[in-house]
């Protein structure tokens, strides 16, 4: 049986907005032409799927299970014609961020993008700092700032708050139930820049600002200290896309309830003129998706 592709449109759209005008509006055709097709549609089908209620319709039983199934068809059609476009784009999505943030929160998501769209090859470009305005070689930047970059699109990711983080077998022997019960730990400090003033600044918005803990570890990289507090070395200062993951799965614990606001917060950033491409728009979107809660 062959059924013309515009009336499988148009009943779909009736059967999604509940109304021939709506669905015509949405299709951009006339009414009396969105109403033809039903009747062909129907005639071709050999049974009703919409029926008339006062000056509005609703479907009939068979049609509600036909416009499900409709509706599925035609996402997963939508979904087909965007990883073809993807693929005829290139198919190498260069991302630039910076190594921690690489390793602790993006890594761990990739399989997710890979399976959504294996047409897709995400190479990453990691760095101390990453440029404001992503080069010729980069496609997309994670970075850190207020939000505005000029000639470059920016997609708000997460907030660049600040807290200690500790292990839960660490707690278990010393818990931490006030500030001042750090001067019973061992703090793990960052030397980098902008790191290194984590632990002051939290402690002063604590009111401890002169607190001496038992012990200082100092490492070069956020990622380092993180790790130590994952195998219980001492109390780090997280960054919250920095341990995200870690929080979740029981690695590490925040126990207090201070947290320091970030100057600028993350965003997805790229050129305004590659902002549309289709394997761009395919990892914006997918990215987005995994932001829980999503962003305002």
């Amino acid at each position: 049986m062959h059924l013309p592709l515009p009336a499988l449109r148009m009943f779909e759209a009736v059967a999604r907005l509940g109304s021939v005008s709506q669905a015509a509006q949405d299709l951009g055709v006339t009414q009396p032409a969105v109403s033809q097709q039903l009747r062909q549609l129907e005639s071709a089908l050999g049974l009703a799927l919409v029926r008339r209620e006062g000056r509005g319709i609703a479907l009939t039983s068979a049609g509600a299970a036909y416009a499900t199934a409709l509706t599925r068809a035609f996402a997963e059609i939508r979904a087909a014609t965007e990883r073809c476009r993807a693929a005829a784009a290139g198919g190498v999505l260069t991302v630039a961020l910076v190594p921690t943030l690489a390793t602790r929160w993006l890594i761990p998501r990739l399989a997710a993008f890979h399976d959504a769209h294996p047409e897709i090859e995400v190479r990453l470009a990691t760095a101390p700092s990453v440029a404001a305005r992503p080069p010729d070689d980069v496609d997309v930047a994670i970075r850190v700032g207020g939000g505005r970059w000029q000639g470059c699109r920016a997609d708000l990711l997460m907030p660049d708050d600040s807290f200690p983080v500790a292990s839960p077998d660490l707690l278990a022997g010393r818990p931490l139930r006030v500030p001042a019960d750090l001067a019973w730990h061992t703090l793990l400090h960052v030397e980098a820049a902008p790191r290194r003033q984590d632990w002051p600044r939290w402690l002063a918005l604590a009111g401890q600002p002169r607190l001496k803990p038992a012990r200082q570890l100092a490492f070069g990289s956020s990622a380092q200290a993180l790790d130590a507090a994952c195998h219980g070395l001492g109390v780090a200062v997280g960054h919250r896309p920095f341990v995200a993951e870690d929080i979740a799965r029981g690695r590490l614990v925040a126990p207090f309830a201070e947290v320091v606001p970030g100057e600028g917060a993350y965003y997805l950033v790229s050129r305004r003129d590659l902002a549309e491409s289709p394997k761009v728009r395919a990892f914006r979107l997918w990215l987005l998706r995994t932001i829980d809660p999503p962003p305002a």
